[in-house]
């Protein structure tokens, strides 16, 4: 039994493989799967370290495709660089394809219709003015809803002021003359008319709140 810290390759893969190359009726049998893996892996340690070998040899500190294509010469496997540069040029291929298309998701909206450097410039000069304006008419709004604000405060203010008074004055009446009773004469010039009687400036029928400067011709004398 192989040691569970020996390199190995993964055992499904290898096992589908196995499974796809061989006639549909023939079943393979797990000893067998194990013994093509512990092939496989040997052969890949193998020409793994003859790679090694030619990048050392000249001076290189990292293993190229050509350098394990130079190693399967060397080793005698010549019959397997033909598959071994075809599979070699499908990857660049694909690499190639997915480094392309990770460079179109990272264009840019105007990159994709095809502006150049200065339009590009330009079209972010006018999305910072509309931004700015945008900003600024906010701004603007603002301002007038606080002024709108300030100003309704100050008149439901003044309203207010206004109810107060008129409700003091009121109260300060009632306690002039609470009730309807009579106002004391030296009060009396603090109710509305400005007279001492209860119908006006004229006074009341009995002449007691009349205009002092007038004459009574009734009182007896005459001329």
């Amino acid at each position: 039994m192989a040691d569970d810290n020996d390199v190995s390759l993964p055992r499904t893969t290898l096992q589908k493989m196995i499974k796809d190359l061989v006639p549909p009726d023939m079943r393979v049998a797990n000893d067998t799967v194990d013994l093509v893996i512990a092939c496989c892996t040997e052969f890949i340690q193998l020409i793994s370290s003859e790679s090694n070998e030619v990048a050392t040899r000249e001076s290189r500190s990292i293993i190229h495709p050509d350098h394990v294509v130079r190693a399967l010469t060397e080793l005698g496997f010549q019959s397997f660089v033909g598959e071994v540069t075809a599979a070699w040029d499908t990857f660049k291929e694909e690499t190639k394809t997915a480094h392309s298309r990770k460079a179109d998701l990272r264009k840019t909206g105007a990159e994709h219709a095809g502006l150049s450097e200065e339009e590009q410039i330009l079209l972010q000069q006018q999305m910072f003015a509309q931004a700015r304006a945008v900003s600024m008419t906010t701004s603007e709004s603002a301002a007038a809803m606080h002024a709108a604000y300030e100003q309704a405060m100050v008149a439901q203010q003044q309203q207010q002021h206004a109810q107060g008074g008129a409700l003091y004055q009121q109260q300060h009446l009632n306690r002039l003359h609470p009730g309807g009773s009579v106002v004391p004469q030296h009060q009396q010039h603090l109710l509305p008319g400005g007279g001492a009687g209860g119908d006006g400036p004229g006074g009341t029928s009995d002449g007691a709140g009349g205009d002092p400067t007038s004459l009574d011709t009734d009182d007896g004398y005459s001329e």
